[in-house]
């Protein structure tokens, strides 16, 4: 990753919808059943943690991209980097 890498919280938050869509469209959840439940908090998280990236200092949001990062390969779990980029 690149220290001088600007965070684009636009391109960020596009991404970020692009995949919750992907998988709204693959889970087809019927309005008001456990599933739709637990994406919409999935997705209301998601919109808050973008308020709250948004507000935030830059290097703070890539720091702990990091470090989220870092955790997901030491616990062996996939990483899309361009996130934390």
């Amino acid at each position: 990753m690149n220290p001088r890498a600007r965070t684009n919280m636009n391109d960020v938050e596009a991404e970020l919808t692009e995949h919750l869509s992907v998988l709204r469209d693959a889970l087809k959840p019927e309005d008001g059943t456990q599933e739709d439940y637990s994406l919409c908090a999935v997705e209301t998280f998601a919109a808050v943690a973008m308020r709250v990236m948004r507000a935030s200092n830059p290097s703070k949001v890539r720091d702990c991209a990091r470090t989220v990062e870092i955790k997901a390969r030491l616990d062996g779990l996939p990483v899309i980097v361009g996130l934390s980029s």
